[in-house]
């Protein structure tokens, strides 16, 4: 298969992460989809467009060196695509930096600008070269890159040239680069009703040498997980020092984070974990998933099964902000302050001493739409919600040309 490429002033159009990550959560065929592009061009040669679209499908099905190769591929010979590639209808002009990699790479713009007032156009950055002079007319740039070890060096070649920019920016890759684990642990240390557990991050000679005597600000029961890893992989509750070295014995990586363990059950022995986005420093309940084990993600937390804890999440959404924002406001005033992005994730609870419990901050994590709406009718509107305050943000930064 070879890709087509396109140029400056004709970005290649893709179909876009989200329908394909919509489609993959609807339980589509995603080999017969990716089977329908490759038909589309039977001379073997498809636009760098559907090309990259197929790469997110190799995503979705886990096949994730082939995807990685794909793009790494596609990448030689373009770097720009479109959605929605009417630029002269579109109300505002979007320019989103991006870089090659999984789902987690890059923040999915296209979940919160999807409709026809937004023309998306994405360029693709790789590590070690500099921004290109000749970029697309537009309105606001946004940086899609999200935070991790490998995109550490670009993101610091894209604040540099980010500097003086003649255009707003929403998510000033400066920012961005504060949301590593340790980073936001830094950031946060001393805020007062904000509780950020304290993090080291270890080669494996060194943790596996301070087992006995963790790093200062640590104690057992701590939290390890290999670098740059998301959603539980390899995450571990350690409790003494023999469970790290059986745990160093069996981990493939060579790098960690180690995280203080904080206990945030409720009252009636329950963890209750919340996705809240941050725009403009304003808090946005995205989700809310209950379970009887520390280790909470909404997918193992039985809400399509259980309705007791669906009517829970409705009933925080309802509520969230008199509540659960309202004894936070002051937490949530200070994290965008000390971050200072216009754009952020949090996944947080409530500590047993009413503090904003931070798990994890950063731009990657998918904020959506998709969970069916005759089990969670309530969650459609929040949502809707959530991907209006982030329009009217862009919006308020964009030079909009008139309608």
């Amino acid at each position: 298969m070879q890709a087509r490429a396109a140029g400056i002033d004709n970005p290649s159009p893709m179909i876009g992460p989200a329908r394909l990550i919509r489609a993959a959560f609807d339980a589509s065929d995603m080999a017969a989809l990716a089977q329908e592009i490759l038909a589309r061009s039977p001379d073997g040669v498809i636009d760098a467009g559907a090309a990259m679209d197929l790469a997110t499908i190799l995503l979705l099905m886990h096949r994730t060196d082939e995807a990685l190769q794909l793009q790494t591929d596609i990448l030689q010979g373009q770097r720009l695509f479109s959605l929605r590639s009417n630029p002269d209808q579109a109300r505002v002009r979007v320019l989103i930096l991006v870089t090659a990699g999984d789902l987690m790479a890059n923040t999915p713009i296209d979940f919160l600008l999807n409709d026809d007032d937004y023309s998306l156009t994405y360029l693709f950055l790789c590590p070690g070269e500099d921004m290109p002079r000749d970029l697309p007319e537009h309105d606001v740039l946004i940086t899609g890159i999200a935070y991790s070890s490998g995109a550490e060096p670009l993101l610091e070649a894209v604040a540099a040239a980010a500097e003086g920019w003649s255009r707003p920016i929403v998510n000033h890759p400066r920012a961005v680069l504060k949301t590593s684990r340790h980073g936001i642990a830094d950031a946060l240390r001393g805020a007062e009703g904000i509780l950020a557990p304290a993090v080291a991050l270890l080669d494996r000679a060194a943790l596996s040498a301070s087992a006995s005597r963790l790093p200062e600000g640590l104690d057992y029961p701590v939290l390890v997980r290999p670098l740059d890893t998301h959603a539980g992989n390899d995450l571990q509750k350690v409790d003494r020092a023999e469970d790290l070295t059986r745990y160093l014995d069996h981990a493939t990586t060579e790098r960690f984070y180690v995280t203080q363990f904080c206990d945030y059950r409720g009252p009636d022995g329950l963890f209750r974990k919340l996705r809240v986005v941050l725009i403009d420093g304003v808090p946005f309940l995205c989700h809310l998933a209950i379970r009887d084990h520390w280790m909470i993600h909404y997918l193992n937390a039985g809400m399509l099964e259980d309705a007791e804890k669906r009517t829970a999440e409705a009933t925080a959404m309802a509520t969230f902000d008199a509540a659960f924002a309202q004894r936070h406001r002051a937490a949530f005033a200070e994290i965008h302050r000390r971050i200072g992005l216009d754009y952020l994730i949090l996944d947080c609870a409530e500590s047993s001493d009413g503090r904003l419990l931070i798990f994890e901050a950063d731009t990657g994590m998918v904020v959506h739409d998709m969970d069916p709406v005759d089990l969670f009718p309530y969650k459609l509107p929040q949502m809707r919600r959530v991907f209006s305050a982030f329009q009217q943000a862009v919006r308020g930064r964009a030079q909009t040309r008139p309608a």
